[in-house]
């Protein structure tokens, strides 16, 4: 099979690497496409992952956000219009979704945010097939328009993928400059670009900020920031007393490393918690992965900045607290599946189906 697999953010990298792999070592072609988007480029890159940068994230304004979409969709047609693959791959992209609907090509749509409703509103109803946390109900999705017979789940959460891949016994430390007699606490800001975040403005997460580095003087606090325009406002404000990587940063030995996480964001938090970092969300909405996380003990979600400082003290204070953490999420860890293989058997069998359906019409 020819796979075009379409992967437009960190998270998607990590998720579709060993999909990409497990394709490669079969003998089906693969073509990898993506986006300019510092992120995601960033972590191509790093994971020396060959694949053809097409079109650009739209920002944060409505217009542009739409302009890009529309130009990536064409760049993306003539791309394949010539040399159509039999399956496409991706997270929910709609540039991809919209492309495979127009060519025939099968659709594969693999997502955990139905709380990202516009992006889920332009590609649930054109998937040929769901996969999806077995967490997530299906009412969360045929609200859009899918019917439930394409919907399938796997029994993992999607930071799993890339996690059970790795040795989280070897605490190495990271490549961050950092006092390592002080504990360090990590903070994820928010994807104030995405659609389902176009009203937040950084006034909270400034505030929570100022309030851990007046709060936490003693140890060290890095931001990891998603955006150039973050970057630049964090360190316009905070320059010497938190640390801004302005690199990609290897995120599990960063978590492994820090005493406490903070994440304002979704695929962080979760990564955290499954790695077993005493770790707190600061989401502004609600999610089906963290209410999971949350009812296994991974995760806890204060109310507001004062609930975010006291809870963070009692776990800075508890030296057994991290420990107790990662025992209990490995536990958690083990029970999940791989959602890899599922990915790949649905391909196969949404192959045979049209192949069948070929046979037919001769």
């Amino acid at each position: 099979m020819k796979i075009w697999i379409d992967m437009l953010t960190p998270k998607q990298v990590l998720f579709f690497e060993p999909v990409i792999k497990a394709l490669k070592e079969r003998g089906d072609e693969i073509v990898v496409t993506s986006r300019h988007y510092r992120e995601a480029e960033l972590m191509i890159r790093k994971r020396q992952i060959k694949a053809e940068f097409v079109g650009a994230h739209g920002g944060k304004n409505l217009v542009s956000k739409l302009s890009a979409s529309l130009d990536r969709t064409e760049k993306l047609t003539e791309l394949f219009k010539d040399d159509l693959p039999d399956a496409v791959v991706s997270f929910s992209s709609p540039e991809a979704g919209r492309v495979a609907f127009g060519l025939g090509i099968i659709n594969v749509c693999v997502s955990d945010s139905p709380h990202a409703t516009a992006v889920s509103r332009l590609t649930i109803p054109l998937a040929d097939c769901l996969l999806s946390p077995w967490i997530i109900p299906d009412k969360a999705w045929t609200q859009f328009g899918i019917d439930r017979n394409k919907i399938q789940q796997y029994k993992a959460i999607d930071p799993y993928v890339w996690l059970s891949r790795r040795d989280l016994k070897n605490n190495s430390n990271s490549a961050l400059n950092i006092d390592h007699d002080k504990p360090t606490i990590v903070l994820r800001l928010e994807e104030s670009h995405a659609s389902y975040m176009l009203n937040s403005e950084y006034t909270q997460e400034f505030a929570l900020i100022k309030r851990v580095v007046e709060e936490f003087r003693n140890h060290n606090i890095i931001i990891l920031c998603r955006y150039s325009e973050q970057i630049d406002l964090v360190l316009q404000k905070f320059k010497g007393r938190v640390i801004v990587p302005t690199d990609l940063v290897d995120g599990v030995k960063v978590l492994q490393e820090a005493k406490l996480f903070i994440g304002l964001g979704g695929t962080m938090t979760a990564e955290a918690a499954l790695v077993g970092t005493p770790s707190i969300s600061f989401f502004s909405g609600s999610f089906f992965v963290e209410r999971y996380l949350i009812s296994k003990g991974l995760l806890t979600k204060p109310r507001d900045i004062d609930g975010v400082i006291r809870v963070s003290r009692n776990f800075l204070r508890d030296d057994k607290l991290k420990k107790q953490m990662r025992i209990k999420a490995g536990r958690i860890r083990s029970g999940m599946e791989d959602p890899v293989d599922t990915i790949i058997k649905r391909l196969d069998i949404l192959m045979r189906e049209k192949l069948n359906q070929q046979l037919v019409r001769k």
